[in-house]
């Protein structure tokens, strides 16, 4: 693995103008902004269904939503973007115009600043802070523009307004991002398409939401501005990360650490506490992805690319001047939707989805040293068995959580 700089970071990734893309392209907003994709969903977005099957039984439904109902819920408290929520604006009223019947009223001494002079100390702490949040990696880099979103698209209160599209503009004040990497179960990601793979992702989002929120407010009793950026709200977190040296991008999209390869969550706050920045990194992710393509071989709706990677887009959902391989949202939503469960596929089979052993350690070392080595671990991974769908026929009894 090798550090880069931001300049060659640049040559490896971005080969044209990159225009701020417009958050109501995404697939989460579009579900429900975008006319087009609301009739392909209509009937489609059922709930799931309970079935006397291992993986969808009630009480792996019960698993995978207890875990989700609260991050949802915690999610409407963010009330630090620049362009809120029409709900969270609802909440963020009636706790300000309740706050002595909470349980513990928030009482902070909120007017002091603290010494900034040793910006190398400073970054330590904010790092070891989010790490104690629950963060399991964590990286900081300057607040590149361009990965924040143009404009937001947030949902509306009622019929009369199903959504609320804004011009956002982050200011100036602002010029770092902490960005933070949430680790799911690696066990429970082996049952993929069901409810105990969906509840390792939402666990791990939870946890995401909890820390964006606890660390926003940190810096904040610092004395300094921050905004969380959860759920990819605010900016566009795949190529902050990789700017914040977390990791590279892969063929489905997604990023790819040499810790926890795909099986990541992400989010990150902005703020205008002066920090050190990471260094972007590489070990050898791209020339893997060039010659595997196991993502897009399993891929159950066929929305991963087969092809070299570009900068055009596939369609609305994808921005374009990157150099990626770009994902068919379309086909991955309405997959989903269809099938009435969450997939992962393209995680739980991807060869870096490994636990950080010595074993593992080495195998990485291989494919960023040695080009030769891609084809071959790309080839044992499927012959050693890796990636298979785990049935959940004995999950609960033999199932040992993590704490």
């Amino acid at each position: 693995m090798k550090k880069l700089t931001m300049t060659e970071w640049e040559k490896e990734y971005v080969i044209g103008p990159i225009e701020r893309f417009d958050q109501i392209n995404t697939m989460t907003r579009r579900r429900y902004a975008d006319p087009l994709v609301k009739v392909k969903l209509d009937g489609l977005s059922a709930p799931e269904e309970v079935k006397q099957e291992p993986g969808f039984t009630q009480q792996d439904y019960a698993l995978r939503w207890a875990t989700r109902y609260y991050h949802s819920l915690l999610t409407e408290l963010n009330d630090s973007k620049p362009n809120a929520s029409p709900l969270s604006k609802e909440i963020r009223k009636v706790i300000d115009d309740s706050n002595q019947a909470l349980s513990y009223p928030l009482r902070v001494n909120e007017d002091t600043k603290i010494d900034i002079s040793n910006i190398q100390t400073i970054t330590r702490d904010v790092k070891k802070a989010a790490t104690f949040f629950g963060a399991d990696l964590v990286g900081i880099c300057k607040l590149d523009r361009r990965w924040t979103y143009s404009h937001t698209c947030e949902k509306g209160i009622g019929d009369s307004e199903p959504f609320v599209y804004k011009n956002q503009e982050i200011p100036e004040e602002f010029q770092y991002a902490v960005v933070m990497g949430f680790e799911p179960d690696y066990e429970m990601l082996k049952h993929v398409q069901t409810s105990i793979g969906a509840a390792a992702h939402d666990r791990a989002s939870t946890d995401m939401v909890v820390t964006g929120a606890s660390l926003t407010r940190f810096i904040h009793y610092l004395g300094f501005n921050a905004i969380d950026s959860n759920l990819d709200d605010v900016v566009m977190t795949v190529p902050m990360a990789m700017q914040a040296g977390l990791g590279q991008i892969g063929r489905h999209g997604l990023l790819i650490t040499p810790w926890f390869g795909p099986r990541i969550r992400l989010s990150t706050v902005i703020t205008n506490l002066p920090l050190l920045p990471d260094s972007p990194i590489d070990f050898g992710v791209t020339e893997f992805c060039d010659v595997c393509k196991k993502c897009a071989d399993k891929c159950p709706g066929q929305a991963i690319s087969q092809g070299k990677r570009t900068s055009e887009p596939t369609n609305i959902a994808n921005s374009s001047g990157g150099l990626k391989w770009p994902q068919n949202g379309e086909l991955c939503l309405l997959r989903a939707a269809r099938y009435k469960y969450p997939c992962s596929s393209c995680v739980s089979v991807c060869p870096y989805n490994k636990q950080y052993t010595w074993f593992h350690r080495v195998v990485r070392w291989f494919t960023d040293h040695m080009r030769w080595a891609d084809s071959l671990v790309a080839k044992m991974d499927n012959l050693l068995g890796y990636g298979k769908i785990k049935r959940a026929d004995d999950f609960w009894r033999k199932w040992k959580p993590l704490p």
